[in-house]
């Protein structure tokens, strides 16, 4: 059985380095990856992972423990999520979805067992190594990112699940200033504000491990530390380069969070060398921000042609986000269904480019499933958050994930939002 454990354990790191490259095979093709269903790479991996891991338990029972509280809330969110299906007008999409949420959970389960020691052996997953496989993932992403940005291009790649952007091309996320049009940095994402979201969770992560070390006693220690401050400036330029305002603010957010905690834990060397971080990276954005000023004004100013259209839709998103709960405020159109509830009721009349899900999890969640899923997820959160065995950097992630919640979308409408949002559940 030490088989299943070793295999589990790697494998999921594997997934874990894959998961932010979208290498996927299209079962069902749509013009929207809303309703698109497709196989992930990084799915298969996992699957693979859970197997190995099942496996490894029920070889070696355990005695029950006491069940958490959020786990009773979890069943009940997966419950009304399967009820709703039965309300879908696109059931093979809802299918799909549903399963795509309990690969979620499955995940989720692995996380919170996967790290704690059993009588047998010692426990199945290093915490330490799944953060610094993600890390070694986005920072590719991040160099990526940049690139993008400097060249004003995004070059095609199949295999690792990229498309090609440009300034001029309909559809890409630009900024328009009277210097011209500006691509943002997609990184290997789907968009910009994803990007961001992605690298606003590493960023504080980061943040906390270099104001955690102290000493460095072995040169493993070093190389580490090193990495990790590469890692935080190229993450914070790249950053910058997503434009993304949700993204912006959700590490803002984050990082003032954990300013807080390390004061309340009066440990003065951490919080030193965090104020001495928050510092440098002030100091460096300041710098990058006065070369790309005309950017930044734009950004914040949202006077510009393209950033009142941006603004404006959100608007009519949550318009149709509340004319959609109002028809079905109970059990919801279905997981999935949203942009197929909007073509369907013809709440728009524009092109199918204009059927965007609200930009905000709460009440997508609440359009999709109804009243009673929202209701449950909202008690997970709050009782995830409150467990006793809380990483320190928890309350900053999960602020951070609160954030992009309430401004995005792409958490709980796209399939990489599900195990990414799942995966950091997990681990704080």
């Amino acid at each position: 059985m030490k088989f299943f454990r070793k295999s589990a354990e790697y494998l999921f790191y594997l997934f874990v380095f894959l998961l932010p490259w979208q290498t996927k095979l299209i079962l069902r093709p749509s013009v929207t990856n809303f309703n698109e269903i497709s196989l992930y790479a990084s799915h298969l991996i996992l699957l693979l992972v859970l197997i190995c891991f099942f496996v490894h338990k029920i070889k070696h029972r355990e005695r029950a423990e006491k069940i958490t509280y959020f786990w009773y809330f979890l069943i009940g969110l997966e419950l009304f999520i399967l009820f709703s299906f039965f309300f879908a007008a696109d059931q093979i999409l809802a299918f799909y979805r549903y399963i795509l949420f309990l690969v979620g959970l499955g995940l989720f389960y692995l996380l919170q067992e996967g790290f704690r020691k059993n009588v047998y052996e010692d426990c199945c997953l290093n915490k330490i190594n799944i953060v610094y496989s993600f890390l070694a993932s986005v920072f590719l992403q991040a160099l990526l990112g940049i690139y993008q940005f400097l060249t004003q291009s995004s070059f095609a790649c199949k295999y690792l699940g990229l498309a090609a952007h440009y300034p001029d091309s309909l559809g890409a996320s630009i900024i328009e200033t009277v210097s011209g049009r500006w691509l943002r940095a997609y990184g290997g994402l789907d968009h910009p504000n994803i990007f961001g979201g992605v690298l606003a969770v590493s960023l504080v992560i980061v943040a906390y491990l270099l104001a955690k070390k102290k000493m460095l006693n072995s040169s493993q220690e070093v190389w580490s530390s090193i990495f990790l401050f590469i890692f935080y400036f190229f993450a914070l330029f790249a950053l910058f380069f997503t434009f993304s305002r949700a993204a912006w603010l959700a590490l803002v957010v984050g990082l003032v969070i954990l300013l807080i905690q390390l004061i309340v834990n009066k440990d003065r060397w951490m919080l030193g060398r965090y104020i001495a971080l928050l510092f440098f990276s002030l100091v460096l954005i300041s710098i990058v921000s006065f070369s790309y000023s005309d950017l930044i004004t734009t950004r914040w100013h949202m006077d510009s042609r393209l950033e009142v259209k941006s603004l404006t839709e959100r608007q009519a998103y949550l318009d149709q986000a509340k004319d959609l709960i109002k028809d079905n405020w109970l059990f919801g159109v279905g997981p999935g269904n949203y942009t197929v509830a909007l073509m369907t009721q013809n709440k728009i009349t524009s092109s199918i480019w204009d059927y965007q899900p609200v930009h905000n999890v709460f009440l997508l969640l609440w359009s999709e499933s109804g009243i009673f899923a929202l209701l449950f997820f909202v008690l997970f959160l709050i009782f995830l958050i409150k467990k006793d065995r809380r990483e320190a950097f928890s309350w900053a992630i999960f602020g951070v994930l609160i954030i992009l919640m309430l401004f995005d979308h792409w958490l709980w409408s796209l399939p990489f939002g599900f195990l990414f949002l799942f995966l950091f559940l997990g681990l704080i």
